[in-house]
């Protein structure tokens, strides 16, 4: 092979190397964890499908290069398959008792196809609720831009790492948010999540009369105007967040503290209970 070949040859697994965008897990909750992830909307789902990592163990999902978004939550105490959960079981198929409410640490990405100009989105949802400590850090940081992001969003790390102990357990309107599991709190429902979830989770009431309305921010007919200004950000739940957990989505239209942004070219590592 000609030298001038080969240097094409290492140019291309340069620039080929350059657009591979990829989500790698690592696990240091000091038992197996199992990761699940879920598609948005109609779009393909990732091939890997559950992963089992044990205790520092990792995994590395790779993003399509026509694009991807969806979520990813950890689950514990599950069968060889990765399903019939102590934690974590909120999607069929379910145990015999039911799904469980989805109460679980997520976090969220939003990648553009390879070469496009938007940029990749991410985040640490609580929206639903807290199981497990989980941190995002992305392969390149920026520092925080208001002018250049929207939303205030940054190329930066985010985490949570709050105790399940301080679940609040008399929250204002829902009362007790803990979720126990072997007697021991496994989960921390949010507000919303307590409101609408059948029991024995939760109440299961309407999202449709008050206070749930503002409490989960349905849109219509509730704005983010309105939601933001609403009793939500009043809860113990969401107060919480914010002091523990600054960078990280609290509830619906939580986007200043919770929504980030990268370039397009960017990876990302995940480690739960950093």
């Amino acid at each position: 092979m000609s030298v001038v070949r080969i240097i094409f040859s290492i140019l291309a697994v340069i620039v080929a190397g350059a657009h591979c965008r990829q989500i790698t897990f690592n696990n240091r909750c000091g038992r197996d964890i199992w990761i699940s992830p879920l598609t948005n909307g109609n779009g393909a789902p990732l091939p890997d499908g559950i992963r089992r990592l044990s205790n520092s163990g990792s995994y590395t999902y790779q993003i399509p290069n026509g694009g991807w978004g969806g979520r990813f939550w950890p689950k514990t105490g599950c069968d060889g398959s990765g399903q019939n959960c102590e934690v974590g079981q909120s999607m069929p198929p379910c145990p015999a008792g039911g799904c469980q409410p989805p109460a679980e640490t997520k976090v969220e990405f939003f990648f553009p196809r390879t070469g496009a100009a938007d940029s990749v989105w991410y985040d640490v949802s609580l929206v639903d609720g807290y199981s497990l400590p989980a941190e995002i850090v992305p392969s390149r940081q920026a520092r925080k831009l208001y002018n250049q992001f929207s939303y205030g969003g940054s190329c930066v790390t985010t985490h949570c790492s709050m105790s399940l102990d301080a679940c609040p357990s008399g929250e204002n309107h829902v009362g007790d948010l803990r979720v126990w599991k072997g007697g021991r709190v496994a989960m921390c429902l949010a507000p919303c999540k307590k409101w609408n979830y059948p029991s024995p989770y939760g109440l299961g009431k309407s999202e449709n009369i008050e206070p749930g309305q503002h409490l989960c921010c349905p849109t219509p007919p509730v704005s983010p105007e309105s939601c933001r200004n609403g009793i939500v950000v009043q809860t113990q739940y969401v107060n919480l967040i914010h002091k523990t957990c600054p960078s990280a989505y609290s509830y619906a239209y939580d986007d200043e503290a919770g929504l980030h942004n990268c370039p397009n070219d960017v990876s990302f590592t995940v480690t739960f209970c950093p």
